[in-house]
């Protein structure tokens, strides 16, 4: 029960779509993480999303992933847009659930995703940099961010129009 009392909701789902696509007719498609994809992941160190469907949101040359992934001990909800090119057009924080970290939703952290592709490492501490006291929180939307940018390269890309 303590999990609701720290979540701090700054977008509704509805809300960060609306604000990824702004009036576009948008479409979905959604990818089944088999035990091919879920190995590949493996194989790459990348943490596995927490459930086996993902749904990305496409139109007006844009992609969106909304998502979640582990920060220290809850999960921390978040959307990745994409330019049709595989960049980053920006990261959004939708929920943060931790009792401390959540400097990460702070758009001078999230700035430095931006036009960064699968061809950047995005290593922490180096090509992004660190928030003191939110380490882990900064690790996971770092993974959660290379982990889009792989799915949508390798699965994702080529299925939408």
């Amino acid at each position: 029960m303590l999990f609701f009392l720290l979540a701090q909701v700054f977008l509704k789902k509805e809300e960060a779509i609306k604000l990824a696509f702004k009036e576009c007719k948008i479409d979905s498609f959604i990818l089944t993480l088999d035990k091919n994809i879920k190995q590949e992941l493996k194989n790459r160190k990348m943490p596995l999303p927490l459930r086996d469907t993902l749904i990305f949101y496409f139109g007006c040359d844009k992609v969106a992933l909304i998502d979640d992934i582990i920060g220290k001990h809850l999960p921390i909800t978040y959307m990745v847009t994409l330019k049709k090119n595989g960049k980053v057009d920006f990261v959004e924080i939708l929920v943060y659930r931790e009792s401390y970290g959540g400097e990460i939703k702070n758009k001078n952290f999230l700035i430095q995703f931006e036009d960064k592709s699968i061809n950047d490492s995005l290593r922490p501490k180096k090509e992004i940099k660190n928030i003191a006291g939110a380490t882990i929180s900064v690790n996971s939307i770092t993974y959660a961010i290379k982990r889009t940018l792989f799915l949508y390269e390798n699965y994702v890309k080529y299925k939408i129009k």
